[in-house]
């Protein structure tokens, strides 16, 4: 999906399922989180966008944060996982439909 595009009504249910969920970083790291959670898109590697491949990520640490996937990336390091490692990670938790 282009960016800015109106999102299909499934892509938007699985949005405000994600957006509902707990920050993946967070719980893989056993950490408290400390913001709401946002949805992030994945950009990893030559990945087009695309609103069902999403991520839940608190904003102010995970997401946004100079350690988040927007900065340097530290929390990706530290758990030694990209981005589709962590789709993986949400796709087992979240519950069916």
């Amino acid at each position: 999906m282009r960016a800015g595009a109106k999102p299909t009504k499934a892509a938007a249910r699985h949005m405000t399922r994600i957006a509902a969920m707990r920050c993946i970083c967070c719980h893989l790291l056993h950490r408290q989180q400390q913001s709401q959670t946002e949805v992030h898109h994945i950009r990893e590697g030559r990945q087009e966008r695309s609103d069902m491949l999403t991520l839940p990520l608190c904003g102010h640490d995970c997401h946004r944060g100079p350690s988040g996937v927007h900065g340097d990336k530290r929390w990706l390091t530290m758990l030694k996982m990209g981005e589709f490692d962590l789709l993986s990670a949400v796709l087992e938790q979240l519950e069916p439909a």
